[in-house]
């Protein structure tokens, strides 16, 4: 198959969301910025589908690497003809390693290796933050699909139009943001269609789905042209849970710590990926001065980007601390000086 490499042209818009019109393509290499949401909003697919076509285990890319793009749903009545493989797939893992030099930090190696210090304690089996020189770290995995497939018989196969509405039921390990990502819409535009007042959802739910628009010109119809108005629900969504108890890595109205605060709050107005307050940090574009919805970090317990919270305006942020979610004063001593910056998502 011949392929083509793409790069990526996307225009940022604050507090809405991102769409950007791609040509078809087999491929494309990862370009600083990129992460499976982005490339799956870019080329009409999903993250789970990407992930599925390249081997993927986690969220995590490498600038260079080359994805296989999976095909996309167009409308098109003309009978296609397709021949009909028998398919064998076999699939190698590699541990890609890096032994520790003087001044390092897990921090340091993650942000170089482009992954998060929670995925590289999880590969190397570390309860702590200590790493001594010399020592040699499994920084990523990489994953070698092999594919042979023998041709069949061809058969003719009609394509049919993409329904504007259709219905999904809900399965075992189902929740709104994924079913979201799946079809390309948001998870507030997913709870209006079916007048749902929490995230929860059932096995065996049928959710309406609107908005399957695969074409740029139906997804441009859809993108919200009042930023300030997403970024209002947001900090609306953000205050509303004021008083939630601080849960180490939760991310639900149960409990949340900093990141799976701002996880929660930000999939009221769009789609993201579950990410450490360094993966945001990473995702994020640098701002001079903090406006009313953009993000402030700060370095807390461990070396670089480890807290982040919601920039209120009036030198105020919304946050989830040790005592739980709260509003607090940039100028407090504790926060000015492990102040780190601000950034904005554009997506």
């Amino acid at each position: 198959m011949k392929q083509k490499i793409l790069g990526l042209t996307a225009t940022a818009v604050v507090g809405s969301s991102l769409f950007a019109s791609a040509a078809a393509a087999d491929s494309v290499k990862v370009k600083s910025g990129d992460t499976l949401w982005s490339l799956s909003r870019q080329f009409e697919t999903s993250v789970d589908k990407i992930k599925s076509a390249n081997g993927l285990s986690n969220d995590f890319l490498k600038v260079g690497q080359v994805l296989e793009l999976p095909s996309t749903n167009k409308q098109n009545t003309t009978p296609v003809v397709t021949p009909k493989v028998e398919t064998t797939t076999t699939t190698t893992t590699k541990a890609v390693t890096y032994v520790v030099k003087s001044g390092d930090s897990l921090w340091v190696i993650a942000r170089a290796n482009n992954t998060s210090v929670s995925e590289l304690k999880k590969l190397n089996g570390l309860q702590n933050d200590l790493i001594r020189v010399g020592q040699k770290l499994v920084v990523n995995k990489e994953t070698t699909t092999t594919t042979k497939e023998t041709d069949k018989k061809s058969v003719v196969n009609p394509t049919k139009p993409i329904s504007s509405q259709s219905s999904y039921s809900v399965k075992a390990g189902d929740s709104l943001w994924k079913v979201a990502n799946q079809f390309n819409i948001t998870v507030a535009e997913l709870k209006v269609t079916n007048k749902l007042t929490s995230d929860t959802i059932q096995i065996g739910q049928v959710l309406k789905i609107t908005g399957e628009i695969p074409a740029t010109d139906k997804q441009t119809d859809t993108v919200e042209t009042n930023p300030t108005s997403k970024i209002d629900i947001m900090i609306n969504e953000a205050k509303a849970l004021i008083g939630t108890p601080y849960v180490w890595a939760g991310n639900t109205p149960l409990g949340f710590d900093c990141s799976g605060y701002i996880y929660y709050v930000l999939n009221k107005v769009t789609s993201v990926s579950r990410l450490s307050t360094a993966g945001y940090w990473d995702l994020m574009k640098p701002v001079s001065n903090p406006a009313v919805g953009d993000f402030v970090f700060f370095t807390t317990y461990k070396e670089g980007p480890s807290h982040m919270g919601i920039y209120l305006g009036n030198n105020e942020f919304i946050h989830s601390s040790s005592s739980g979610v709260t509003i607090s004063q940039l100028s407090n001593s504790y926060w000015k000086e492990r102040y780190l910056g601000a950034k904005r998502f554009a997506k």
